[in-house]
């Protein structure tokens, strides 16, 4: 269940989106991995287990993992969980308009929510995982992201809206600038002098769109693309916290340990090992 690294999930010439079912009678190892996981449950319930703490799973439970975030599941009681795996350049490309629906980019953007669905997307995503999870090579992109849109959407119900004030086109656009050059050492006013608008408010428009202000959101990106590399490559903790612009090594321990609970060289140690 472990597949921890992108070419063995998201394989080369492969749809970057790919559904597969597991059922769990017991405790799984925590792990970490590169893309972006949806985890959907169907039946039983369990104990998720991540950096951002611990929440009881029952059906229509659902759980969103950006790249490097780490997770497992306790207590399993008859667990049948749904997994999408999706490639981050899904959203940058044909989803990219996603980050003008406030409250799906709010989704996209958070690391480990618990969601709830609805009962009507349930039965539809139920449908839908049937015909997908065999993972037929001639199911359409179109149709897997159509599914993957479907549960999105649903998870969405529960939460609260965003204030119209609040649907400023300017911070999709630094959000965007921060993802296309995370080794750039980015100030607060810098962003904000690049999409016309004062550091204050910008920090407060970013704030309530994507529940952090912005170096936080930076931070973030640079911290994933690190665990990332951790997880791929051999290159030392040193090298790589200069490759996603943390160039003091003590700082970027600091910065990792902030969003993933482990230090770089414990994340490595633990995650990258991780098999079935």
């Amino acid at each position: 269940m472990h597949r921890v690294r992108r070419a063995d999930v998201l394989a080369p010439g492969r749809p970057p989106v790919v559904f597969e079912r597991h059922e769990l009678q017991r405790d799984t190892e925590a792990h970490g991995h590169d893309f972006i996981e949806l985890a959907v449950v169907t039946a039983g319930a369990a104990t998720h287990v991540s950096a951002g703490g611990e929440w009881a799973l029952e059906r229509g439970s659902a759980v969103l993992l950006r790249p490097g975030d780490w997770h497992g599941y306790r207590d399993c009681r008859g667990l049948v969980v749904h997994n999408v795996y999706v490639g981050p350049e899904v959203f940058r490309h044909e989803l990219a308009w996603l980050r003008a629906e406030p409250r799906l980019g709010r989704v996209l953007n958070t690391s480990c929510p618990s969601l709830q669905l609805d009962a009507a997307t349930l039965q539809v995503a139920e449908a839908g995982f049937a015909a997908l999870n065999d993972d037929a090579a001639g199911v359409a992109h179109a149709v897997r992201v159509g599914l993957l849109l479907c549960v999105l959407g649903g998870t969405t119900a529960a939460l609260p809206p965003v204030p119209a004030g609040d649907m400023h086109s300017a911070v999709p656009a630094a959000a965007r600038l921060l993802e296309d050059d995370i080794q750039h050492p980015w100030t607060l006013t810098e962003l904000a002098a690049s999409v016309n608008l004062s550091p204050s408010y910008l920090a407060r428009l970013f704030t309530a769109r994507f529940d952090m202000p912005p170096m936080t959101y930076l931070g973030r990106l640079r911290a994933e693309r690190a665990a990332a590399l951790l997880i791929e490559t051999e290159l030392s903790v040193a090298a790589i916290g200069r490759m996603v612009g943390w160039s003091d090594p003590n700082y970027a321990s600091r910065r990792f340990g902030h969003f993933f609970a482990f230090s770089p060289t414990a994340y490595r140690d633990r995650f990258r090992a991780a098999g079935p």
